[in-house]
């Protein structure tokens, strides 16, 4: 597939799940992804930081891919898209070893070069976060496997990764796709921010009757972050036509509605055809997966 033909697929496909119910969706994506948050806040709300976490998606894939390939090829990289600069990337990849996230090794074939590969508790935590968008994409299209297959097939994170490298290799990405997006994601929690905002909403039934949601201290006290954090954050929203402020709410506008369900769409959408690309990268003589097996 080419990279026109992969655009019109994931904006198809997108647009598929926008026009679906997607907020049950949203609200599943948002209660599993919060299970990995809760328990390591702090490492959280800085790895969904959009940059970050497209360098740590990009390791993850490019390692199974090609496990020789040298950490300073994913660093060049990164560096080209404009995720990091180097001394951030050195920094970040040392804070990955450190934090038992990935080891490096000396290249055994050239002693200048050094080999990476992620850790256990990587995959263990990376499973976690890909099932937290490919589960809810699953409840507006199902595969004909069931989710709990899904959930204990061994293959999942494999056949994720290399399909997603081709996203990713292709700059087909949620910034490209929607670039308004972006003054929301790249901030400390990532996207979890607006949508804890949108998540209250939603629950209490607020989408229908003004959109009004928590004060400034319970999202800031759920999401471990500041309350400056997430003032500015609202602020600078306020600016774009997002959000009313008040006193001690927040009141969504429909701008903000329609940008949450379309950011949340491509999320899901590039989960589930990263998904597909994998299993015909498979198939194709690595290893066979059925997505019916899964």
């Amino acid at each position: 597939m080419n990279i026109a033909d992969l655009l019109d697929y994931l904006k198809e496909t997108s647009s598929e799940i926008i026009r679906a119910d997607i907020d049950e969706a949203v609200l599943l994506h948002f209660d599993l992804i919060m299970e990995s948050y809760r328990e390591k806040p702090f490492f959280y709300k800085n790895l969904l930081k959009y940059d970050r976490f497209m360098v740590a998606l990009s390791l993850l894939s490019f390692s199974y891919k090609n496990d020789k390939l040298p950490l300073s090829k994913v660093k060049d990289f990164c560096q080209g898209r404009g995720y990091m600069s180097r001394n951030s990337l050195d920094a970040y990849f040392s804070f990955l070893v450190l934090s038992g996230y990935m080891e490096v090794k000396v290249d055994v074939q050239d002693g200048r070069q050094r080999s990476f590969q992620p850790t256990d508790k990587t995959l263990r935590e990376a499973a976690q976060l890909i099932k937290s968008c490919l589960l809810p994409a699953q409840m507006i299209f199902p595969y004909v496997g069931s989710s709990r297959r899904l959930e204990r097939s061994p293959d999942l994170l494999k056949v994720f990764a290399r399909g997603f490298a081709k996203i990713l290799e292709s700059d087909l990405l949620l910034d490209k796709i929607l670039p308004e997006a972006k003054w929301m994601l790249n901030r400390d929690g990532g996207h979890l921010p607006m949508l804890a905002l949108y998540a209250d909403a939603l629950r209490n039934g607020s989408l229908e009757t003004g959109y009004n949601v928590s004060s400034y201290v319970q999202i800031s006290s759920r999401l471990g972050v500041s309350k400056t954090h997430v003032q500015r954050m609202i602020r600078e929203g306020e600016l774009q036509g997002y959000f009313k402020c008040n006193k001690r709410t927040v009141e969504l506008s429909p701008a903000f509605v329609e940008l949450m369900r379309r950011a949340m769409s491509i999320y899901f959408s590039i989960s589930r055809v990263s998904v597909e690309l994998g299993v015909v990268d498979y198939d194709n003589g690595r290893v066979a997966v059925d997505l019916r097996n899964i």
